[in-house]
């Protein structure tokens, strides 16, 4: 009898637990198309920001030396749940926007057009060589995001999640795969 109720609650905690990870959202920031402004000096490059590789022992730094933004931008508007960011020896407080259209220039001096701001979101801890998690509100709906550095920072790894079952990877039909194919 004993055995029986251990086997129970066994399952029972296999599926509790199997079910708190599928309902987590998955990181979209390897699937968005990133960008640094150019206003502002940096080192680096963004695409290492979304690699997976996130200790200064096995990724390249990303470095701003004042200030800068880092967009991030997909196809379709998703629900965002969360930004993580891991940061490096030098930390600082940044914002992270949600938007819903629009664009940032290449500059980072203004969105040509505008969008609908979804969420801002500060972070202030000025946490230096950890990950650091920026939650957003509830229902925030976004297709491109601004991680805005307010001062010098070293970024090692960026990741945004959007809720369970989204991705930022466009559909296609078996059509349009056939004609990009030729």
């Amino acid at each position: 009898m004993m055995k029986k109720i251990y086997l129970g609650l066994a399952a029972l905690l296999f599926f509790a637990a199997f079910s708190l990870l599928s309902a987590a959202g998955r990181n979209i920031a390897p699937d968005a198309l990133s960008r640094a402004t150019t206003w502002n000096s940096y080192e680096g490059q963004t695409g290492y920001l979304q690699d997976g590789k996130y200790s200064p022992q096995e990724a390249p730094a990303f470095f701003w030396h004042t200030k800068g933004i880092l967009a991030f931008e997909w196809a379709e508007p998703l629900l965002l749940e969360k930004v993580r960011v891991y940061v490096g020896e030098i930390g600082n407080n940044y914002q992270v926007r949600a938007y819903l259209g629009g664009c940032l220039d290449e500059t980072g001096a203004l969105r040509e057009p505008e969008g609908e701001r979804t969420a801002l979101v500060e972070e202030n801890s000025r946490a230096v060589d950890q990950w650091v998690e920026v939650q957003f509100p509830p229902g925030t709906l976004a297709d491109n995001i601004e991680l805005r550095a307010l001062g010098s920072i070293i970024f090692y790894e960026v990741e945004i999640y959007a809720g369970a079952g989204q991705t930022a990877i466009a559909p296609l039909t078996w059509g349009q795969v056939k004609v990009q194919s030729r």
